[in-house]
């Protein structure tokens, strides 16, 4: 063999070997399912689906679509990158989560999640658990779910939605045509259907339509560091028989309720603390064991349209009035 045949094949090599390490793996498909008969060895296929929401997570491309065929259980999930969650009216599509949080969201910063049709049910048990936290993604969206039972007996109450972002993160959350229920320490203030909160230098804004809050050791509470901006409203919504407050909104957090009834709070109905701000239309805050209450500089402000009467205890005034435009 000559000498130039030899550095031809030896090229040739290169060039192939080269080529075998930069091929790509096989890429993960945009669209997978789950069963409750599905095994989660299989490819997650609409033939082959998997057993739980978990694997099928890792089965999906990023902003894929994880489809529910059948009614089941299909336990708890750490969502890391951009997905969808969807069950379109098979039946009862649960994630029973006794022993840890229901859907722990912790994507990147440009990563949007939603769920769809799903009941989180922490089952009664005294985990501290909740329903859903989201700790980092660009956006979560929340439609037609039940999320309830998170309760403890430890100090530290449990949320039906907990939402912790910190840093400089940005983030959004929607939450529609959803009941969260039951959740919390029993006869205690310890826990909240839903907490809001941003810390060091985190912006969030929540918006909260046709949503139902009921039963929890507390209602709705936003609440921020010094530094943190925080916005929510809340619309067309019950926060009903809640142990604490109705809704809190606590330092920098700007909340606007509207057409919604704020009842059978077992302390105040609204309530604002420090530099916290609420604004009220259209709404009604009665059977509460107090209407309204503003400390530390907080401020309720209506826009002369509310219904503020029949609570337990005093039904307490706005700290100002804007005329409706």
């Amino acid at each position: 063999m000559t000498s130039r045949t030899t550095v031809a094949i030896v090229a040739a090599a290169v060039v192939l070997a080269s080529v075998v390490q930069v091929a790509p793996a096989a890429a993960l498909p945009t669209r997978t399912w789950v069963a409750k008969s599905g095994d989660d060895h299989n490819p997650c296929t609409v033939t082959a689906p998997c057993a739980t929401l978990q694997a099928a997570h890792l089965n999906t491309a990023p902003g894929g679509t994880i489809s529910v065929l059948t009614p089941g259980d299909y336990g708890p999930v750490l969502i890391s990158k951009a997905i969808n969650i969807t069950n379109d009216a098979v039946g009862e599509a649960g994630i029973l989560s006794g022993g840890s949080s229901g859907v722990t969201i912790q994507a990147g910063s440009g990563d949007v999640v939603s769920m769809r049709g799903l009941v989180i049910d922490g089952q009664g048990a005294a985990s501290g658990f909740s329903g859903i936290v989201y700790r980092a993604a660009s956006a979560v969206h929340v439609q037609n779910c039940v999320i309830r039972n998170f309760q403890t007996t430890g100090p530290n109450g449990s949320n039906g939605i907990t939402v912790e972002l910190s840093g400089t993160d940005r983030g959004k959350l929607f939450v529609s045509d959803t009941l969260v229920s039951d959740n919390g320490r029993t006869g205690t203030a310890n826990g909240y259907g839903i907490s809001a909160q941003a810390v060091q230098s985190a912006s969030l804004s929540v918006v909260l339509n046709r949503v139902r809050v009921e039963n929890n050791a507390q209602g709705i509470a936003a609440d921020n560091s010094v530094s943190a901006a925080m916005w929510m409203i809340v619309r067309d919504s019950v926060v009903s028989g809640n142990g604490g407050d109705g809704i809190f909104a606590g330092t920098t957090s700007f909340v606007f309720v509207t057409g919604s009834s704020v009842v059978d709070s077992g302390n105040f109905g609204i309530q604002t603390l420090g530099s916290g701000a609420i604004l009220m239309s259209k709404t009604t805050v009665a059977r509460n064991g107090v209407g309204l209450a503003s400390s530390l500089a907080g401020r309720i402000v209506s826009y002369r349209n509310n219904e503020i009467d029949n609570n337990l205890g005093p039904d307490g005034a706005p700290t100002a009035f804007n005329a409706p435009r």
